[in-house]
């Protein structure tokens, strides 16, 4: 995770060039033409999250691409500020977030993309890379001073700022507080409850985890010093996913097979999710997105950042930051940018959270009441001071398949040479760099 001053640089070299590239982009945007539906939500007042400083183009309307569900509802409320503000109308439309980065390949240039979207971080190598997101050159100050330093690294790209950060996900251990009266502090400690817990005939399990999901064990890999890319993830010429780290933290995931002995073939988040609502596993690795099930499924569970490893270092998880985007091609750049200014200003911040349930992205919101009022919340808060996040750059698509095969061969055979294995790895992911480069 970089230090502050190094965001510091990098978010300086961002305004820089971002004075340079100005308003770049195409000018066949479309924007949408209705007022967004009522939603009932709380009244939060525009005029405390209005900048003065530019105002929309004349005639503009907005068209804002996003998930259904609360996560659209809130940025039909932020259509209603925006219009009391600026008289501009807001439409939300339907497009999941990790769909809107591949809508705006054909429907951008035609002039029929939004003129906002929200979209995962890790899409904006190619996003950018294809022309369609214009820089974030309203927000920087805030940025550097008011949000997580790992969610400014990850909507950043080649030293420029992109995305108006909304959200981020990261995992963390939940326990069975029935099964496991006291929260594991180190995994030395899960490892003793798990193994006189385990018992494989009536189908219990000490821990329960996507074990061949990159996603989740890079929190041992990067907890033994190893890492995806170089130099903070831009770096694709140097994999660290082979080196002496990652060798060492593969060997503790494996022996944590001992308290969850199934094959990968076996085990999917639907397996994990069921064996914990049941009572079979004790605790499991997941993400923010388990708490409402679990809430409705009557479970009394806590959640703790992940604990301590043999080494002494925190576990360092991934970190996924959800974030809205100025389309390069919108007719509208003033409104589109000040309408992702206002929806991720610290009240709408909070809104958010409040509406959604989703982390937040802002320091300045770690100690609120209404958030550290759930401590399960500011579990995952913690985890996230000890997140980096997935490389941005295009050349991690070249991740996903080759590490899956790895990792179910390091779980599924305690004989596999876990060097070599990872050495294979790490071979066919510069193949794959190389073929699709």
């Amino acid at each position: 995770m970089p230090e502050k001053n190094k965001i510091a640089k990098t978010l300086a070299l961002t305004m820089v060039l971002v004075s340079a590239a100005g308003c770049a982009g195409g000018n066949a945007g479309s924007g949408g033409q209705d007022s967004s539906p009522e939603t009932a939500t709380k009244d939060t007042s525009p005029s405390q999250n209005v900048s003065a400083d530019i105002k929309p183009e004349k005639g503009a309307s907005l068209l804002v691409w996003e998930s259904d569900g609360n996560e659209r509802a809130f940025l039909q409320e932020i259509g209603k500020q925006f219009e009391t503000a600026y008289g501009v109308k807001v439409k939300v439309e339907v497009v999941p977030s990790i769909d809107t980065v591949g809508k705006l390949m054909t429907d951008g240039p035609a002039g029929l993309g939004a003129d906002v979207f929200s979209s995962p971080h890790d899409a904006i190598g190619k996003g950018v890379s294809a022309g369609l997101m214009l820089p974030n050159d309203r927000t920087q100050n805030d940025v550097l001073e008011n949000v997580m330093p790992s969610v400014a690294q990850a909507i950043t790209y080649k030293d420029v700022l992109y995305g108006y950060p909304m959200s981020a996900d990261t995992y963390a251990l939940y326990y069975n507080k029935k099964l496991m009266p006291k929260e594991p502090a180190t995994f030395e400690e899960l490892l003793a409850f798990g193994r006189a817990f385990t018992d494989p005939v009536a189908k219990k399990y000490g821990l329960a985890w996507d074990v061949a999901q990159i996603y989740q064990a890079h929190a041992f890999i990067a907890g033994y010093g190893g890492y995806i890319f170089g130099d903070d993830g831009t770096n694709p010429e140097d994999i660290g996913l082979n080196g002496e780290g990652a060798v060492e933290g593969m060997k503790f995931a494996r022996s944590l097979k001992a308290l969850f002995p199934l094959n990968t073939a076996d085990i999917n988040n639907n397996v994990i999710s069921g064996l914990f609502q049941e009572g079979r596993a004790a605790a499991m690795i997941e993400g923010t997105w388990q708490m409402a099930n679990l809430r409705k499924a009557g479970v009394d569970f806590g959640v703790v950042q992940l604990p301590l490893l043999p080494n002494g270092e925190h576990p360092k998880s991934l970190i996924s930051v959800r974030s809205l985007f100025v389309n390069s091609y919108t007719k509208y750049p003033n409104a589109a940018k000040l309408f992702a200014e206002l929806a991720t200003s610290r009240d709408n911040a909070k809104l958010r959270y409040e509406m959604t349930a989703q982390l937040p992205t802002r320091r300045d919101l770690v100690s609120d009441p209404a958030i550290i009022a759930d401590p399960n919340v500011s579990s995952f808060l913690a985890q996230l001071q000890n997140a980096t996040p997935l490389p941005v750059i295009p050349e991690t698509s070249a991740l996903w398949v080759p590490s899956y095969a790895a990792l179910s061969v390091i779980w599924n055979d305690d004989r596999a040479d876990i060097k070599k294995t990872l050495d294979n790895m790490a071979n066919q992911m510069r193949t794959a760099m190389k073929t699709n480069g």
